[in-house]
């Protein structure tokens, strides 16, 4: 298997730009994995969605309709068609208890800093959220800087976690 680098800050390739409409109508192509420097760390790191989000005011049912469950079905459709897809898991969490700012994401690893997004939206946020999942895996202990965030991951910060220690 091909490695791959996920540095978007300038350092190595850099991902195609991915659009939700893109990914949902399937008019993209991938770069190989050969293209890719490596990536700092071997495991697969995980993305909760939180598929109960919703902005107040918008109906609870039917469950395919609330923004956090679009932003999961998006986000797992852009990591399957991307360079990601053998390093990432999108898994869907019933609630993220982020209820005053929907909608809640959370990306996390083994040996990594941990992260709580949210704010985050079905159609505007998915491009930065792979390109901060990408961050994310060019560091060896997962450590970014708000001001290396992209845009739309730096005010919607809600949480980061430190590293357990092993041992």
């Amino acid at each position: 298997m091909g490695s791959i680098g996920l540095n978007r800050m300038g350092e190595g390739a850099r991902a195609p730009n991915l659009s939700i409409r893109t990914v949902f109508e399937g008019n993209m192509s991938m770069p190989t994995t050969e293209s890719y420097p490596p990536v700092s760390s071997p495991q697969k790191s995980t993305l909760h969605v939180c598929t109960s989000c919703r902005r107040q005011g918008t109906p609870r049912e039917p469950r395919e309709q609330r923004p956090g469950f679009i932003l999961y079905e998006a986000l797992s459709a852009a990591v399957s068609q991307s360079a990601l897809r053998d390093h990432v898991s999108v898994e869907p969490a019933e609630c993220l208890s982020v209820c005053p700012r929907p909608c809640g994401i959370a990306l996390s690893q083994r040996g990594k800093w941990s992260y709580l997004f949210g704010d985050q939206m079905p159609f505007e946020t998915v491009d930065d959220i792979i390109e901060c999942i990408e961050l994310f895996h060019s560091r060896p202990k997962g450590f970014m800087a708000r001001n290396e965030r992209p845009k739309s991951l730096r005010g919607s910060i809600l949480g980061r976690i430190p590293l357990t220690k092993q041992g």
